[in-house]
């Protein structure tokens, strides 16, 4: 009976979902091995991200963290439009606690409930692994916020998580950086920085997570763990420019962008941040890409023909057509779809608005071998 060349089996297993590929681990030991190999895993990833397949929507039920109670999540896939959602079991899940989607990268999902207990979660693979509690200096003062981010440190292979911590007393503001590394899994605190962070969550590309601080940009550098200033637009004017009803720095397509509102709220301008060619994270400048004639818009994910966006305004989720200039609603059959959450108790952070909106992609990504299986079924 004729077989097939190793090379050949390996294109067919990249293609498939993440799902089909833990099942085919149990069909001998050569191919347990290969699918649970470093370069296997990191091929596969690859391969959706370059081609946009394996493309998830993740959101939450968000009525049931408004009322105090655990809540849980829900995956749609972009390969099948969005048309459906399935039931994705939150390992935090408890009738005592909420559980929150504070970051997602590479098929990774950052939880938390309160502000230093967090884990990582890879929905696909079903594992998960509870972070050890971060060591933060407690101060004589009260901690009152703290910044969540989630990246990848490419030099050292290594999954980092980043939080930093705001401590008040009656003299002074302190924020204290703390950096979680999934390979030693530890904590390593970082520079302390002077800046309040207005965005609750960083956003990741370039190797580095980037967040809104009161007028400029921030950004900190995953690889030499150091914090560093983005430059402004040459156009910035704080005049006009209207408040948002969502983060002004957003990753979508793998790029970092800032949105500016004008003309109250009747158009939206986005700006894509250019690296410079030393490849320096902190290098680059800013390039106006486009601008829509409608405001308050959040942009998810670019189409695999990279001809419309879907964006998230209010309660809705749409589909942008760039050249047509249209808009076509999503609308995801599910037992949940529902508007943005205010969280006022977990973070300890009033009104602040938490999308429940994540795009993800499918991984192998592995959280080490003593993680945790989540129970849900395969």
């Amino acid at each position: 009976m004729p077989t097939l060349l190793p090379e050949l089996v390996t294109d067919i297993l990249l293609l498939l979902p993440v799902k089909s590929l833990l099942r085919f681990r149990c069909l001998s030991t050569s191919h347990c091995s290969e699918i649970d190999s470093a370069d296997f895993v990191k091929n596969h990833l690859n391969m959706s991200i370059q081609t946009k397949i394996r493309q998830k929507l993740l959101f939450c039920d968000s009525e049931s963290i408004m009322n105090g109670f655990a809540f849980d999540f829900y995956c749609a896939d972009f390969d099948d439009d969005l048309k459906a959602a399935f039931l994705l079991k939150n390992p935090l899940k408890s009738p005592h606690r909420c559980t929150m989607v504070c970051a997602s990268y590479n098929g990774l999902i950052l939880l938390g409930f309160r502000f230093n207990n967090l884990a990582l979660w890879n929905p696909f693979t079903r594992r998960y692994r509870r972070l050890p509690l971060c060591p933060v200096k407690a101060l004589s003062g009260f901690q009152n916020f703290v910044n969540f981010g989630l990246g990848y440190d490419s030099a050292l292979d290594d999954y980092k998580v980043v939080t930093i911590s705001e401590f008040h007393d009656s003299n002074h503001v302190v924020f204290q950086a703390w950096v979680f590394s999934l390979k030693s899994n530890s904590w390593k605190r970082s520079q302390d920085v002077e800046n309040k962070f207005t965005a609750l969550v960083g956003c990741f590309a370039n190797g580095a997570l980037y967040w809104e601080c009161d007028n400029k940009f921030v950004g900190f550098d995953l690889t030499n763990e150091v914090f560093f200033d983005l430059p402004l637009f040459p156009v910035w004017d704080p005049k006009s420019i209207y408040h948002h009803d969502y983060d002004i720095l957003v990753v979508f397509g793998g790029n970092l962008y800032a949105s500016i509102i004008r003309d109250e709220h009747k158009s939206v301008e986005f700006y894509l941040f250019v690296s410079d060619k030393s490849g320096e994270v902190a290098g680059g400048s800013w390039r106006k890409e486009f601008t829509l004639e409608e405001g308050d818009l959040s942009p998810l994910a670019y189409s695999k023909e990279g001809d419309k966006i879907l964006f998230r305004k209010g309660n809705e989720i749409f589909w942008y057509n760039l050249e047509e200039k249209t808009r076509q609603r999503v609308v995801v059959a599910s037992p949940v779809m529902t508007d943005f959450l205010w969280i006022t108790d977990i973070f300890g952070r009033p009104e602040v608005p938490m999308y429940n909106y994540h795009v993800c992609c499918e991984s192998l990504v592995s959280l080490g071998n003593d993680a945790a299986f989540d129970g849900a079924p395969y």
